[in-house]
């Protein structure tokens, strides 16, 4: 489905400014970068029209000088981006409706933008106090509005959802409302190893009926200690299908696209603004990188885990896990540091590259790795998804798991200002006019 999304408190504040108008319609403009792969809108900048800017305003109307639009599609024609023209409804019940007015408002609007701001589609926005309503400028098609920060919230209907008595349990801790968003999510999963399999035991259990996992993997028999879902005669398989035979056997409801295959692949990199919310359970510092900068760059929420345990002279001397959401307000992990910027490069080498680079020298070392270890940090990070998705009032976006010592710990980093994933100077909200930093599809294969 089509949607339209909005970093936190963006439109929260906006809707709240917007509707605390002494009963009188209000409206905004807000602009947004469109990426027509997901038909997604990411917005970029959203802001009230000043009170000079109205040419009449009542409780139910509200008409704009056609010198500022003239101003608005100015704008969106020199960036380049989509407008999304906002009104409220000031006193509708529930989610607003577009009334017949706005119909014919939209109508003329609409026409006057094809004329004169950028070539994209633009949206009609419409909010009221429980909620709002969106569609393409011009057309009656729902579009889905969300707000991505520290909370993933939809503001819009939901709809073709209904609660199941497999859920009672699950209600009774968040409520149905937070079941119903589980539902109603589209996850990504990338990577179906150790962490990435028992992340697709706990969606499927707690009732998400679409997953896509991506792994480009297949199972050895090293990997049977830890891969949830797994039996001796999976050596050789993918391990996204084994993850997908696993979901569906505890969820037969649920949706699943087992995608074998790389996310630092363009290709495969342009699905990450499909989903609605991504696990991000590989340890290739390559894909980490390129799901960092595409949660910031279009607003898509991201939890990424990680475990390690380290053995000196034949003892464990570490064991440890971290957890850490990427959204907008939250740093990245170029910020809290969790990337290797050597590792990115080797791991984004071709064969033949690898092959001929100097300071490439054997093969990574096989890390030690044990289930129970995985499934801690695995809990840790399905239990901060229902922090971020659900009423439940679970806080932490940031945890370090000490497995020595049996702690966790909740993380302070500070968000660097010019980060080039998760600051305005960088990637943030830019949407398709940024480049992810991916290898060329399959890096033209001709290569090879």
């Amino acid at each position: 489905m089509s949607r339209v999304r909005f970093p936190a408190p963006l439109y929260s504040d906006l809707a709240s400014m917007l509707l605390d108008a002494n009963d009188l319609e209000s409206c905004a403009i807000a602009y947004a970068h469109h990426d027509a792969h997901s038909d997604t809108w990411i917005v970029a900048d959203a802001r009230p029209v000043p009170d000079d800017a109205y040419e009449s305003r009542t409780c139910v109307s509200a008409i704009l000088k056609s010198s500022f639009l003239i101003e608005v599609a100015n704008r969106s024609r020199v960036t380049g981006m989509a407008v999304i023209a906002i009104h409220t409804h000031p006193a509708s019940p529930g989610h607003p409706h577009f009334s017949p007015v706005d119909d014919a408002g939209e109508a003329e609007l609409d026409s006057y933008f094809v004329r004169r701001a950028a070539p994209v589609p633009h949206v009609a926005l419409v909010i009221g106090p429980q909620g709002c309503r969106a569609r393409p400028l011009g057309k009656d098609d729902e579009i889905d509005v969300w707000e991505v920060g520290e909370r993933l919230m939809l503001h819009s209907p939901m709809h073709g959802v209904s609660d199941q008595e497999r859920d009672d349990r699950q209600v009774r801790a968040f409520g149905a409302p937070g079941q119903r968003l589980l539902r109603r999510l589209h996850f990504g999963v990338i990577g179906a190893g150790g962490t990435g399999s028992l992340e697709c035991q706990q969606l499927a259990h707690l009732g998400a009926r679409q997953i896509t996992v991506i792994d480009h993997d297949l199972v050895e028999e090293t990997n049977l200690n830890r891969l949830v879902g797994s039996v001796p005669s999976d050596v050789g398989r993918p391990k996204v299908e084994v993850a997908a035979r696993m979901i569906r056997a505890i969820n037969p409801d649920a949706k699943v696209v087992p995608l074998q295959a790389d996310v630092v692949d363009e290709e495969v990199a342009k699905l990450i603004t499909t989903f609605d919310f991504v696990l991000l359970c590989t340890d290739s510092h390559a894909s980490r990188a390129v799901v960092n900068q595409a949660a910031y760059q279009y607003l898509v929420p991201v939890i990424d885990m990680g475990v390690s345990i380290t053995v000196a002279n034949g003892a464990v001397s570490h064991i440890t896990g971290r957890v850490q959401m990427l959204a907008p307000g939250l740093p990245c992990l170029n910020c809290s540091g969790a990337l290797d910027g050597e590792a990115i490069r080797r791991e984004m080498l071709t064969p033949e590259q690898r092959a001929a680079d100097p300071y490439v020298q054997g093969e990574r070392e096989p890390q030690p790795a044990v289930l129970s270890i995985n499934s801690t940090v695995s809990s840790l990070s399905m239990t901060m998804l229902l922090g971020a998705v659900t009423p439940v009032p679970i806080k932490p976006r940031y945890q370090a798991y000490d497995g020595i010592r049996g702690r966790v710990k909740e993380m302070a980093v500070a968000v660097q200002p010019n980060c080039v994933a998760c600051s305005p100077m960088g990637a943030f909200a830019k949407g398709p006019t940024w480049n992810l930093p991916v290898r060329p599809t399959r890096y033209n294969r001709s290569d090879k």
